[in-house]
């Protein structure tokens, strides 16, 4: 909501009739939380290198391995440059130019294999702890 509301004032936009704002959805976010008595100092941006880092452990996988899985997948989700070059092959570049060239890459299966592998295990894993919350209700 932290970034919506800044999208918002960025483009003065405003939510259609009986729709809210960033800001407000955030303060509703924050009420609610305070009234289960979240204390507020937890609001803070979470790092979330750390957050996939502890959860790799929780679920017994290598926490620098799915963080550096992660990153790239996030790298190539931001429209980032570099994951092409680390985690994707090059198969074809035409001269575009005097200095260019244009270059056709695919995605290395081989580093996105352990990703999907790492996922699904962290899901089971969170599919766990929640059977196991619901059922101690």
């Amino acid at each position: 909501m932290r970034n919506r509301a800044q999208h918002e004032e960025d483009t003065d936009h405003q939510p259609g009739p009986g729709g809210k704002t960033g800001r407000e959805r955030r303060q509703d976010i924050a009420d609610l939380a305070l009234s289960l008595g979240i204390p507020t100092a937890s609001f803070s941006k979470p790092e979330a290198g750390k957050v996939i880092g502890e959860a790799a452990e929780d679920a017994g996988l290598k926490a620098r391995e799915v963080t550096a899985a992660w990153r790239a997948a996030s790298g190539f989700a931001h429209g980032r440059y570099w994951p092409n070059l680390r985690a994707s092959m090059p198969i074809d570049a035409v001269r575009s130019g005097p200095d260019h060239y244009l270059m056709a890459l695919v995605i290395d299966e081989g580093q996105h294999r352990p990703l999907t592998r790492h996922t699904r295990t962290l899901l089971h894993r969170l599919h766990d702890r929640y059977q196991a919350r619901a059922t101690a209700h």
